[in-house]
Parts: structure tokens; C-alpha cells; sequence
């Protein structure tokens, strides 16, 4: 599969356009164009959206893409492991209630 980037930039080269003539088009500032064709940023819904009826392109073109990697240092959420069966259905332990305060004289 391609990246979200690479598809929107082959199909930029494609329709001979640099950066600016997209950007142009959409509205979409050429730094941010950079920045998701390099994979770098993941675009809102609403610009892959203007990207696609710039470029001509069908949006199931765009949503069959790989997803971005995991950036370094970050590892994915483990799956939850589940709850033994002793535990779904041993009763709830009260909370603790905070002490009521005692009244402080007024001098």
C-alpha cells in the first residue's frame, strides 16, 4: 500500500502541478502540502477532502492508504486484558467518605 503522502503527491506530479498551484487550489498552505506529502502530518478529514477535488481524485483512492507509523518513542496501546471471572462478580468496595470537619470557634 502507499502512504496518504505519496498518493497525493503522485497525483500532483501527475496533473503537473508544483506545491504553490495546489496550494492554490486549495487553500492550503504549501508548508502543511510539504508537510503531508512527506507523511510528516495527518491531515484533517476536511483537507483530504479538498486535496481529493483538487487532484481529481476518488476519495476510496485516498482511504485505502497505509496509516502513519508510530512515531519513535511511542509504543501502542497493549489490548486489556480481561477481567477474571472472580473478580466481574465480587461486589463493589464502598468508597471512603471524608470526614466531616469540625466547627471552629468564632472568637
Amino acid at each position: 500500500m502507499v502512504s496518504l503522502g505519496r498518493e497525493i503527491k503522485k497525483a500532483r506530479i501527475d496533473k503537473g502541478w508544483n506545491q504553490k498551484a495546489l496550494q492554490d487550489a486549495t487553500g492550503i498552505s504549501q508548508k502543511h502540502i510539504s508537510a503531508i506529502e512527506l507523511d510528516k502530518v495527518d491531515p484533517r478529514w476536511s483537507m483530504v477532502k479538498r486535496l481529493a477535488c483538487a487532484l481529481d481524485l476518488p476519495l476510496d483512492q485516498l482511504a485505502r492508504v497505509e496509516p502513519l507509523a508510530e512515531p519513535a518513542g511511542v509504543t501502542a496501546a497493549l489490548p486489556l486484558s480481561p477481567v477474571p471471572a472472580a473478580a466481574a462478580s465480587s461486589p463493589q468496595q464502598p468508597t471512603k467518605r471524608p470526614r466531616p470537619r469540625k466547627a471552629t470557634p468564632v472568637v
